[in-house]
């Protein structure tokens, strides 16, 4: 399973950059399949070779960061507390310069009560919600129904958008082979849809309050940000459902957490204390012993036990889903179904003289 090789081992170069993934020379298939997954920029940055590509992501990247920038910033100066997360805050951290793939939004997390002050702010610097229309070339509001649908039954509100655009050679011959979002064709110049989603919260059954009381100095050098703990356990209970519930695909969460699990500044206390409060099992405990496998002694193996049996019930659980994720067939489990004689645990088996 050459796909699956490949995107494996560029994972776990993520967990320690010392390591050579050792691919060699990757054929057009493995590289439109890494594309699909949102993992070809870790070809291109493992390799040192920046291509066009992966130019026209950084490109755009920066242009996302710099208003990710301006709307914390305008938040903060106005009492807002606000905390950026997910691949907002821990691409800059770990892959500074360089994004991985298009990236949709920068998500911030901030009180409830302050919502609107948030909304005032936003629309001041130009954002709105609203949708690019490809077909005619435009950006059009969103229907007033679908943004109010979106805030009365979600823990975040409609995305804000805002366009630039950019002139690039790369970025331009990108986006007429992308255009979708958050990059479009048009004519002679590339326009970029800069998206901030606004979350409340992070969860239906969370409380947000503790988010908030670990948070730490974010790294965009202004405003706040989840904790190490904190992005652990939330990136990848999120993400296991994402894959289960929704069929997302992507192995980009994994490529932007890795690096923090590496990082060694993991309180494993607060992920067992959350799992246990939140009664996440399966859908933390199997990405959660993946990544132990592509970052083998970084988590304890008491954090594993303590997360594996933080749920009773397996209503949530749909096991690894690491076919669907690395595009290969599971084979049937044979052993599960064989003779109790045939799980003799290795030290009780008997001994024989050479």
């Amino acid at each position: 399973m050459p796909n699956a090789h490949a995107a494996f081992r560029l994972l776990r170069w993520c967990a320690d950059r010392t390591r050579d993934p050792g691919l060699g020379p990757c054929d057009d298939g493995v590289r439109s399949f890494l594309r699909s997954r949102n993992i070809d920029s870790l070809l291109a940055l493992s390799s040192g070779v920046t291509d066009a590509r992966q130019i026209a992501y950084d490109t755009v990247w920066r242009h996302q960061l710099r208003a990710l920038h301006q709307v914390v910033e305008a938040l903060t100066s106005t009492g807002v507390r606000t905390l950026t997360f997910k691949g907002g805050e821990l691409i800059p951290r770990h892959f500074p310069g360089h994004s991985l793939g298009f990236m949709g939004d920068g998500d911030i997390l901030v009180g409830r009560e302050q919502i609107e002050t948030v909304k005032s702010v936003l629309y001041g610097l130009g954002f709105r919600h609203a949708v690019f229309d490809a077909a005619r070339g435009t950006v059009r509001d969103r229907d007033l129904r679908e943004v109010a649908e979106t805030e009365l039954h979600h823990y975040e509100l409609a995305s804000f958008v805002r366009t630039v655009e950019v002139s690039d050679p790369e970025v331009v011959e990108a986006a007429r082979a992308h255009h979708a979002h958050p990059l479009y064709a048009l004519a002679d110049r590339a326009v970029i849809l800069t998206a901030i989603d606004v979350h409340h919260n992070v969860a239906l059954d969370a409380d947000p309050t503790p988010l908030f009381d670990r948070a730490v100095p974010s790294g965009l050098g202004v405003g706040e940000t989840l904790s190490p703990a904190d992005h652990v356990w939330l990136n990848l209970s999120r993400y296991y459902n994402e894959v289960a519930i929704h069929g997302g695909c992507s192995l980009r969460p994994f490529a932007y957490t890795l690096p923090e699990i590496a990082a060694g500044q993991v309180a494993w206390d607060v992920v067992e204390q959350v799992a246990e409060e939140l009664a996440l099992g399966p859908t933390l405990s199997y990405f959660l012993r993946f990544c132990d496998q592509l970052a083998p002694g970084r988590i304890p193996a008491d954090t594993l036990a303590v997360v594996h049996r933080s749920a009773n019930s397996r209503v949530r659980d749909w096991g690894w889903q690491l076919a669907k994720l690395f595009d290969f067939q599971e084979a049937f489990p044979a052993d599960a179904f064989a003779p109790a004689a045939a799980h003799v645990h290795p030290t009780k088996q008997a001994t024989h003289p050479s």
